[in-house]
């Protein structure tokens, strides 16, 4: 939640939060590698399990896809992405779109301060592309209209 009397500064979001900008959703997402998934339309469980993240990006023409445990999410495929810490120190991010949702859980011997580190060492080309950056620098230019 912003709670600043300055409309400038970026909104602080520690631990759970909502976001909207798809760079925001971009960055969450990157925190990311092995996962549980469920994908959820029209609140009925349609698919569940568990999978690698592999690729990150915004593309108008690629789809979100889970293939052979192996997770490739479009952050243009979604409206916005809701994210909490759960009680035993994992992390769930929603992403959200209409009446479906794809629900992502950090698995839980995954330690994200082994990322930070740089133990697991994921490339910038992991996560964005040029074409990526292009698009959100476009969506960017168009919420500022």
């Amino acid at each position: 939640m912003n709670t600043s009397k300055n409309p400038n500064l970026a909104p602080c979001i520690i631990n759970e939060g909502t976001i909207y900008h798809k760079k925001d959703m971009l960055r969450a997402l990157e925190t990311f590698e092995s996962l549980d998934y469920h994908y959820i339309v029209d609140g009925k469980s349609v698919a569940s399990g568990c999978g690698e993240l592999i690729k990150v990006f915004a593309s108008k023409n690629s789809a979100t896809m889970i293939v052979n445990d192996s997770v490739f999410i479009n952050v243009l495929s979604f409206s916005y992405l809701n994210f909490k810490q759960l009680d035993n120190r994992r992390t769930e991010l929603e992403l959200i779109a209409e009446s479906r949702s794809l629900k992502l859980t950090s698995s839980i011997n995954e330690n994200p301060m082994r990322q930070i580190a740089g133990e697991t060492q994921p490339t910038i080309n992991q996560f964005a592309d040029e074409e990526t950056f292009a698009l959100l620098e476009e969506s960017e230019t168009e919420d500022e209209d």
